[in-house]
């Protein structure tokens, strides 16, 4: 098997991985906030913007599996990463924005040789 090849199966598999704890991962946090565990109260942010950011996720992750939009929906997500890293932060609970802090590194992986794959 090529590098060109090994690099965009790699790639493939990332994109999947990446999709699916997406789309699970997205509405459970939605139906968490529905059913009163109040991630807005724990965060200080309103439900509105949870709802929100759960169904940009949802959104981005069908994107991720589409190869011509899945720079950008790995852009988009790692934006919103970002600002959960940031909640974990301001509310003084690092440990547990660690996750948020490996989807950063893993979409900004992803991204990178993406787009390395492309101008090959």
């Amino acid at each position: 098997m090529t590098d060109s090849r090994r690099n965009a199966k790699a790639l493939r598999i990332v994109a999947w991985t990446l999709a699916v704890t997406y789309l699970i991962g997205a509405p459970v946090a939605g139906y968490l906030e529905y059913t009163g565990d109040v991630l807005s109260q724990r965060f200080d942010l309103p439900p509105q913007l949870i709802y929100a950011t759960c169904a940009a996720q949802l959104l981005l992750a069908v994107g991720l599996l589409l190869p011509k939009f899945a720079v950008w929906s790995a852009g988009l997500l790692t934006v919103i990463a970002i600002g959960a890293v940031g909640s974990h932060l301001r509310i003084g609970s690092p440990l547990t924005a660690l996750p948020a802090m490996a989807y950063v590194a893993v979409q900004l992986w992803f991204i990178t040789a993406s787009r390395k794959a492309r101008f090959r």
